[in-house]
């Protein structure tokens, strides 16, 4: 009985894991939050193992840049037993803050940015990222 509730919740985890990637494939990689807009960059060509540098692009409703903000990142690798990746992103001018990150592994991972306004509003948004092994 257990067997089955462990199939129907990795069922369920790889169903919102296509999910979130058809949804990012079809609107890019901006995703509207609250009344921010995010937009991760992971640079030029294919994600591979090691370091990296992440562009985030913050932008209000009206998409002017916002530059004030303090922005996070965090990488999760989809499956169990991985130490998440945390970083600061520095920067905001223009909307642009780039943090240096450590792909530690090849697979699937979820980013997870988080953005917090001088007055205090909070904003995150989710983007799946597949990594390679070079």
């Amino acid at each position: 009985m257990r067997r089955v509730g462990l199939i129907g919740a990795l069922l369920a985890l790889t169903l919102l894991m296509l999910t979130l990637l058809i949804l990012s494939a079809c609107g890019g990689r901006a995703t509207p939050v609250s009344d921010l807009r995010i937009e991760l960059r992971t640079g030029a060509g294919s994600v591979q193992t090691g370091a990296a540098t992440l562009t985030v692009q913050v932008t209000d409703a009206a998409g002017r840049p916002v530059e004030d903000a303090a922005v996070s990142v965090e990488g999760n690798m989809i499956h169990a037993g991985m130490v998440p990746v945390f970083a600061a992103a520095t920067g905001g001018q223009d909307g642009l803050y780039t943090a240096p990150f450590n792909w530690t592994m090849g697979g699937d991972w979820v980013v997870t940015v988080k953005v917090t306004l001088p007055d205090g509003r909070q904003a995150q948004a989710d983007f799946p990222v597949g990594v390679t092994e070079p």
